[in-house]
């Protein structure tokens, strides 16, 4: 089975309002700071060998073109399954290789392998995820994996609550639930991080005393791990 189509049309109803997606397209000064810790910890656990990217969930390209700016080396290919996002995403970005596709959906993979994938904000999407990090491995043998904390009890009740939230279908799941499933679909689980206390669409003054006091309460182990914003997870292919 594939990502739930009434998720996908959620997802092109946003391209089609907002010419991308509203956290990329109109983003508030939370959403961009929120992002930027994002594609730093993306690319502290992308190997400085890599050659080629493939950006599992690419959406409407913001991400991968923020990695290709930091590493113009890298030769990234992205796709997701929201078609309206991909034409997008292929007209703003077209040093960047994009196509429509679907990580429950095998058969729309590319016939390769790339140095590695990310999964960067997709798997909280999907009615599979645990499928969908099974199927990251025919794609790559390292994967990064970039997913809301879901150790967060505050994130447990938003996705209750919040109209967006429940639109997208959006839940979360916690670091061990994610490790479990990276092991069980045959990667060995190199690092875990926790990142990020901005929170995205956030009032601007309260933005920026988080953003300062950021650094030093991501030093903070229970802290970062139970109240930060994302889940990090670096992995490769486990040895037979």
């Amino acid at each position: 089975m594939g990502t739930l189509k009434k998720n996908v049309d959620a997802f092109n109803s946003d391209v089609a309002a907002n010419d991308g997606y509203m956290y990329t397209t109109k983003a508030s000064l939370s959403s961009v700071l929120a992002n930027k810790r994002m594609t730093d910890a993306a690319l502290a656990m992308i190997d400085d060998n890599a050659v080629t990217l493939i950006d599992i969930g690419a959406g409407d390209g913001t991400y991968s073109n923020d990695l290709y700016q930091q590493r113009p080396n890298l030769k990234i290919t992205g796709f997701d399954p929201a078609s309206e996002a991909i034409k997008v995403a292929a007209v703003k970005y077209p040093k960047i290789d994009f196509f429509v596709g679907d990580i429950l959906t095998t058969s729309t993979f590319p016939k390769k392998k790339f140095d590695v994938g990310v999964i960067r904000g997709v798997l909280h999407h999907l009615n599979n995820p645990k499928q969908a990090i099974a199927n990251s491995i025919l794609m790559s043998d390292r994967i990064v994996i970039i997913e809301p904390n879901g150790n967060n009890p505050i994130l447990k009740i938003i996705e209750k609550v919040s109209p967006y939230h429940r639109l997208h279908e959006e839940r979360s799941f916690s670091s061990g639930q994610l490790k479990q499933w990276c092991v069980e679909s045959g990667f060995e689980v190199e690092r875990i991080d926790f990142i990020g206390f901005v929170p995205f669409f956030f009032p601007t003054f309260l933005t920026k005393i988080i953003y300062f006091f950021q650094p030093m309460m991501e030093k903070i182990y229970p802290l970062k791990k139970y109240f930060g914003a994302q889940i990090v997870i670096s992995c490769k292919k486990a040895k037979a």
